[in-house]
Order: structure tokens, then C-alpha cells, then sequence
């Protein structure tokens, strides 16, 4: 998904599952803090509160509006 497609459909506060470093590892369910941009060769990431740095689009799940999210 490209930026632009992400943004229109999950507005910056989105609750989302967040994998740092990889899916294996236990997600934390965090909010976006930006909007999503495409940086590289059709690589398109986002900012969420609690983690350092950008995450690609691929290491977080978008989850219901209504998802409690941990403490950052």
C-alpha cells in the first residue's frame, strides 16, 4: 500500500499492532503519530508513539478505532 492509499484510510491516531523488529516478537499496540510516506523504491512507512524511528507498513496491523492502546 502506497502512502497516499494509507493515509486516506487510517488517519494519524489510528490504533495499530506494532512489530519493531519482527513478527515473531510480541507486538505492542500503540497509535500512529504521522502520516505514512513513501521514502524509497515503493517503501512506505509511519511513525507511532512509544518506538523510535519509522516502522514500514508491513510491520504494523491497522486495528478498530475503539482498541485500547498501551501506555507510551
Amino acid at each position: 500500500m502506497d502512502a497516499e492509499t494509507f493515509n486516506r484510510l487510517y488517519p494519524i491516531g489510528t490504533p495499530v499492532r506494532a512489530f519493531p523488529e519482527t513478527r515473531a516478537e510480541r507486538p505492542r499496540i500503540t497509535r500512529t503519530r504521522t502520516l505514512a510516506r513513501d521514502v524509497r523504491h515503493g517503501l512506505t512507512v509511519v511513525h507511532v508513539d512509544g518506538l523510535r524511528g519509522a516502522l514500514t507498513l508491513a510491520g504494523i496491523d491497522p486495528l478498530p478505532d475503539n482498541q485500547p492502546v498501551e501506555a507510551s
